[in-house]
């Protein structure tokens, strides 16, 4: 038997919501968009997953605008997370019912006797049925019956929630490397930070440097040969790139990740950090892997063998809940003295989902944006036709950030820089 196409079993928890609305939008006519996603994340985060009732209550209650979607809306549901196939197994989804303790009545008379023999003289009264399957048996979650229940449900959570998972490190993609590093290299070659406002000595300037070209003359008997020249030069830019490692940024940090080596190549000033409920600075990590040298001649090519690499374990920076906020502020308060200046440019890498406190990230971005050239916010999201940054972080964070968009291929990375209009 085939399963709808929309059915992830084996995916993770927003990767088959995203896929759940997609077949409400394309079977049922819902009018759903990334905000409405968003919003039906935050609340199973809020509600768990162990229960299925609950889930699908609390899924209603955001995805259905009209009472008339409510029946399409449970049709759907079962039909997608419970399908009646033997099609696909479902490994991490919970069970959708609590195992209940059998009747009596249920159980199979021995050979030779009659069901009613086996009855207690005692009669059970209809309150003392009801409550043998009302009775904490039958009230107890997935995780009592079956204790290997419990790695999925967290690792479904973790998803989008704000607790910590130490998930396996990333590692440093060799494929189209080079072309990644031509747009480090093009991205740092257009990066436009303004001119210093003191005079500095160049070869060919705006202003004549009398003085200098005295000195010069020295060694020519007095006969000026070489004029000295000034101009304003522009900042050396420094770049700090902050990424989202959260489990709701899974399938869009390959690219992201490549770009930060490809930096750390073709610039000592950049620092790069990732996190998820904490953070972490893996810039000497990059920079350590950028200045090894070739070690086996044999091998098909020297930017295989820099590359067969994977980061250290990033712990709780790494695959586990969102907490942008809150590592934004340690960051701030940790790095932000040696990092951030007026020829620093911030990119953040994130869907922006948020979990935290919002007022703490509002303040968190506006205190980037002061303390630094611009913040630059690369968003997946960003790259679907009729997005809207309606998340609560997002939302927060939009007034304070220089420029808002994707990039996901070399080409768009090398075009970061174009129309980005930095102040000061």
């Amino acid at each position: 038997m085939t399963v709808e196409r929309g059915f992830h079993p084996a995916q993770g928890l927003p990767e088959n919501l995203r896929a759940f609305c997609e077949v409400l939008r394309r079977d049922y006519g819902f009018r759903l968009g990334p905000g409405e996603v968003a919003d039906a994340l935050r609340a199973l985060e809020r509600l768990g997953v162990s229960d299925a009732q609950r889930v699908r209550l609390g899924l209603r209650l955001v995805l259905c605008a009209r009472q008339e979607e409510v029946e399409p809306f449970d049709r759907a549901f079962d039909k997608f997370f419970f399908p009646v196939t033997d099609g696909v197994a479902q490994p991490d989804q919970p069970p959708t019912e609590p195992a209940r303790p059998k009747r009596l009545s249920d159980q199979e008379a021995p050979e030779g006797r009659d069901k009613s023999e086996q009855q207690p003289d005692s009669q059970e009264s209809g309150d003392e049925l009801e409550e043998e399957f009302d009775g904490p048996a039958a009230r107890q979650t997935p995780e009592d019956d079956d204790p290997e229940a419990r790695p999925s449900e967290e690792a479904m959570r973790a998803r989008f929630s704000t607790q910590g998972v130490e998930a396996e490190a990333p590692t440093v993609a060799k494929a189209g490397l080079e072309a990644m590093l031509i747009a480090a290299a093009t991205f740092l070659a257009h990066l436009r930070l303004g001119r210093s406002r003191q005079w500095r000595p160049v070869l060919r300037g705006t202003r004549f440097d009398l003085r200098r070209t005295l000195r010069a003359s020295l060694s020519t008997g007095g006969e000026a040969l070489s004029p000295r020249w000034l101009a304003h030069p522009r900042h050396n830019p420094r770049v700090v790139l902050l990424i989202d490692g959260s489990r709701s940024m899974e399938g869009h940090n390959a690219a992201t990740l490549q770009f930060a080596y490809a930096l750390s190549q073709r610039c000592r000033r950049v620092d790069v950090f990732t996190f998820s409920t904490e953070l972490r600075d893996v810039t000497a990590g990059l920079q350590h892997l950028a200045s090894t040298p070739v070690a086996h001649q044999q091998a098909a090519s020297p930017l295989e063998v820099r590359l067969g690499f994977r980061l250290p374990a990033l712990g709780q920076a790494w695959g586990g809940g969102t907490r942008i906020g809150e590592c934004l502020d340690t960051f701030l308060r940790e790095h932000g003295h040696r990092t951030l200046g007026p020829d620093t440019l911030v990119i953040v890498a994130s869907d922006g989902l948020d979990v935290g406190e919002p007022e703490l990230l509002a303040g968190c971005v506006r205190a980037l944006a002061r303390r630094s050239r611009g913040v630059l916010w690369l968003n997946p999201l960003a790259s679907l036709d009729g997005y809207a940054p309606t998340a609560r972080g997002m939302s927060v964070a939009l007034p304070y950030v220089a420029c808002l968009t994707h990039a996901s291929t070399p080409h768009e990375f090398g075009r970061l820089t174009k129309g980005l209009k930095l102040g000061r």
